[in-house]
């Protein structure tokens, strides 16, 4: 199957390199490049295809064994790369999910579109991983949790059985969760924060115990 990367240095490279990684163990992605709206020629030596745009994204479609990975949604771009995501009319069958070789995903989860799991990480049973998610390196998704579409788990941080991530929630590293929390739409928790309670939606916390100390806009 054919990969391209709609992103660049940063997430962009690092989906590359979870792709090449998979190909170590089974010659599963030919990467054929990327879509950035800044960079051009090429990108950790794969082209730069075009810029990140309806038609050029239509023009990829025609073949059916093209597949795509969106690598540009941040706490920094929320709404602003979701629509773009959106005005690309990419169909969610066609977005990939990478998983790395040295992941471990329970035969009892549920694994969405347009996600990537990174290396180390775990996935335990019956957790229901949304789509245009990134889960990073050794991060923990305990068992029977819900991650909702767009949520964030970066690098370390650890949730707790049956916590709900909803839409677009950001785990920021090292940060951990109770069990049976729920973390609000869009909301921030920051850095080596430990939340043990839930966190109400378009809220920043930080802190052990993980604190309010803004909203988000």
């Amino acid at each position: 199957m054919k990969l391209i990367i709609i992103g660049g240095y940063g997430n962009g490279t690092v989906i590359a390199q979870i792709a090449e990684e998979i190909n170590k163990v089974e010659n599963k992605w030919e990467i054929i490049g990327f879509l950035n709206d800044f960079e051009e020629g090429s990108i950790n030596g794969y082209p730069i295809l075009g810029k990140v745009e309806h038609d050029v994204v239509q023009k990829y479609l025609q073949a059916e064994d093209v597949f795509f990975f969106y690598a540009l949604i941040s706490i920094k771009l929320n709404f602003k790369s979701l629509n773009k995501l959106h005005n690309l009319k990419i169909p969610l069958e066609r977005f990939a999910t990478l998983i790395h070789p040295t992941a471990v995903i329970s035969n009892a989860a549920t694994i969405g579109h347009g996600v990537s799991i990174q290396a180390f990480s775990i996935v335990g049973p019956n957790a229901k991983v949304g789509n245009f998610i990134q889960v990073f390196g050794h991060a923990t998704v305990g068992h029977n949790c819900i991650v909702d579409d767009y949520a964030y788990v970066t690098s370390n941080s650890i949730i707790g059985a049956h916590v709900h991530l909803k839409q677009g929630a950001f785990l920021g590293v090292n940060s951990t969760t109770l069990d049976r929390v729920t973390i609000g739409e869009w909301s921030i928790v920051g850095q080596h924060s430990n939340v043990i309670k839930d966190v109400p939606d378009y809220t920043k916390v930080v802190g052990n115990p993980a604190r309010i100390i803004g909203k988000v806009e």
